[in-house]
């Protein structure tokens, strides 16, 4: 068979297997459910309007898919790989129904492998990993929170206008929110780590095992390092703030303002349980 014409049935067989799971008129509710085995590494890619994404990790490698629809959403999901499987690159696609109604409010709950690279792009609905072991995780939503909790990897998170928390997180993290609070407990040890928010609070633990220096600028807010004003220089309602941990091998860079940013504080109230 020619070289040519042999790529092309490949390719047309790859994305045959783009299947509409289900289209539902408005009102209605329903759940599907899939599983399909994923190579090493694999690239994994949800993309969403108006849906709530949610993510764990599955002891297996094998990808779990649940997914519920509420007012007249679909999906599609399918395969770029030009291989049979197990796929290394595996799509998610939800959409509001024909009626475009923006009441739509979909579910996708996901069951990941570890180590696979994860991609996640909504609107207007939350997106949460609980317990993942991912080789990077791009996760971008508006005006939804973004949780991360008991996890590892290399993670870049944004939003607007809702808070990011990352708790028990051990890797990179660069976060981006606006008119939120951004709260961080874990481990940072490597690259280089950003947060940026405007209007709200960051506030940072850092755990044992990071080797980071910390540097940072906010107007009008409070800034503690340790509980103490050690490592900050005032200048009328700017201040700027630089904390070395271990060696410093890794950087985070805090910009805020209006708003406070706050070291190793105490407590944290959303972590401790403190009001």
């Amino acid at each position: 068979m020619d070289l040519r014409l042999k790529t092309l049935v490949i390719i047309i067989v790859a994305f045959a297997t783009m299947a509409p799971v289900c289209v539902l008129s408005g009102g209605d509710r329903t759940t599907t459910t899939s599983t399909i085995t994923i190579s090493p590494g694999a690239l994994i890619e949800v993309i969403g309007e108006y849906a709530e994404v949610r993510v764990h990790r599955v002891n297996s490698d094998k990808l779990d898919l649940k997914a519920t629809f509420y007012n007249g959403e679909f999906i599609d999901f399918y395969t770029r790989s030009f291989t049979p499987e197990p796929s290394n690159h595996f799509v998610i696609s939800t959409k509001i129904g024909g009626s475009g109604s923006k009441s739509a409010n979909s579910i996708i709950d996901l069951g990941i492998p570890v180590g696979v690279h994860l991609v996640v792009r909504t609107t207007n609905r939350p997106i949460s990993i609980d317990s993942a072991t991912l080789s990077t995780a791009s996760l971008t939503t508006t005006d939804g929170n973004i949780s991360v909790m008991n996890s590892s990897g290399d993670y870049d998170l944004s939003t607007t206008n809702s808070e990011v928390i990352a708790q028990s997180v051990d890797g990179k993290m660069n976060i981006t929110t606006t008119n939120a609070h951004v709260w961080v407990d874990g481990v940072i040890d490597v690259g280089n780590n950003s947060i940026a928010t405007t209007n709200g609070d960051v506030v940072v633990r850092l755990r044992d095992g990071s080797n980071v220096t910390v540097s940072g600028a906010t107007h009008n807010g409070d800034v503690t390092i340790n509980g103490g004003s050690e490592g900050i220089v005032r200048d009328g309602d700017t201040a700027t703030l630089e904390h070395r941990v271990e060696n410093g091998s890794a950087t985070l860079l805090i910009t805020n303002g209006p708003g406070a940013i706050h070291i190793n504080p105490e407590a944290i109230a959303l972590f401790d349980g403190d009001s």
